[in-house]
């Protein structure tokens, strides 16, 4: 019973994650980095890892998690996103061209096949280059791919969410 609830405050939300940076050279710029994304107020805590220019990230509890300010925090202090992977702390079932919400977070995801995973990959129009976005795309009829935003063709279900974003992920990488 203590193993679980040591378990259970792990992770704030039930999911973290970790972001990979590119164009840190050295410990300053990582430092910058972390500085810029503290001051996100749904950032719980920050982890870096010099040697691969990641973060790991955890949230607050009960917070909408807003990557395109992750990504402008990063931007703010010089660097770039390379990837963002979106780690779930259970494994859940990814069907295709499905929406889930998770903590008041809407997210879309993707995968070739209905498989379950923990860790997603962020597959929105400016975390990707365009040539991925266009294959997902042509996969999808939702128009939230399109516009990143909850809308009335696709998202009318999900009314209890903390925002019109929805975001979406890539299983299977």
């Amino acid at each position: 019973m203590f193993f679980i609830f040591i378990g259970n405050m792990t992770y704030a939300q039930d999911f973290h994650v970790n972001l990979k940076a590119t164009g840190l050279t050295c410990a300053m710029c990582s430092y910058s980095t972390q500085r810029s994304l503290e001051r996100l107020d749904f950032v719980e805590s920050i982890t870096p890892d010099l040697e691969e220019t990641s973060f790991l990230i955890d949230f607050k509890k009960d917070k909408f998690i807003d990557f395109d300010l992750i990504q402008e925090k990063v931007e703010d202090a010089g660097f770039f996103v390379g990837e963002i992977e979106v780690i779930f702390s259970d494994e859940i079932t990814a069907e295709n061209d499905k929406h889930s919400i998770h903590n008041g977070n809407l997210f879309h995801f993707f995968s070739d096949n209905d498989s379950k995973s923990k860790t997603f990959k962020l597959v929105d129009r400016s975390f990707i280059p365009k040539s991925k976005f266009d294959i997902i795309s042509e996969k999808t009829d939702h128009a939230c791919y399109m516009t990143g935003k909850k809308t009335s063709t696709c998202c009318t279900k999900h009314e209890s969410t903390k925002s019109n974003k929805i975001y979406h992920l890539k299983s299977d990488i």
